[in-house]
């Protein structure tokens, strides 16, 4: 599920996006200055960004330009400027495309659903190109269809710690209970699996008391 972030100081059109793009299928967070977007930026997974010109303090070029030096997630603008200087001036700071206000929402979602097509394409293209990732290792190990899910959604979060109780409502659909070691049990499935394929089982840490997290590099894993 695509992650998507929404940086604008109207709340009440941040609550009517993330609405849209909840029934739309996508995982939505909202903030509503470009400070908070940035810091959210460097802690969580992000798949798009969706960014307004007219924030408080730096506004969204100078947001757009310093994604641009730290990551590498797409940038939708939103402007309610249309003129041409102003749709050059998103494109120079490093936005992918921009809209104008006001939008059309059929519109706006099919240029979200084009530029994170794209995005897949890209990491499909990537993939293929380096053979021996660790990615593309993972991808080739026996799992169950609960184990891939599982997999799946540390590797989209990396180096991120998940709590166990996110992983029981996320992947296995139904609350931690303290005496449930089923989640536990699916864990030690995937790393005996990842062991038997040659892999190291520390991909996948354990952090006590929280949770865990997945590293692509094992040599990177914080102490």
């Amino acid at each position: 599920m695509s992650q998507i972030l929404i940086v604008d100081d109207d709340v009440q059109l941040c609550e009517l996006l993330t609405e849209v793009l909840l029934e739309d299928g996508y995982e939505v967070h909202s903030v509503h200055c470009g400070e908070t977007a940035l810091d959210y930026i460097q802690s969580h997974p992000v798949d798009l960004v969706l960014l307004d010109v007219m924030l408080p303090n730096i506004n969204g070029l100078q947001v757009a330009r310093r994604i641009c030096q730290r990551f590498a997630t797409p940038i939708l603008m939103l402007t309610a400027l249309a003129d041409e200087t102003a749709m050059l001036d998103c494109l120079q700071a490093g936005a992918d495309q921009y809209i104008a206000k006001p939008y059309h929402v059929p519109e706006l979602l099919t240029r979200i659903q084009v530029m994170l097509r794209r995005v897949g394409l890209e990491k499909q293209r990537q993939n293929l190109g380096n053979e021996s990732s660790i990615l593309t290792q993972l991808s080739r190990l026996s799992l169950t269809g609960t184990e891939a899910e599982l997999l799946e959604y540390l590797v989209s979060r990396h180096e991120i710690v998940v709590s166990k109780g996110e992983l029981q409502k996320q992947v296995l659909k139904k609350d931690l209970c303290p005496f449930d070691r089923n989640l536990d049990m699916h864990i030690s499935n995937i790393r005996r699996k990842m062991v038997q394929s040659g892999l190291s089982k520390l991909h996948i840490k354990t952090v006590r008391g929280k949770g865990y997290s997945f590293f692509e590099h094992v040599g990177s894993m914080a102490v």
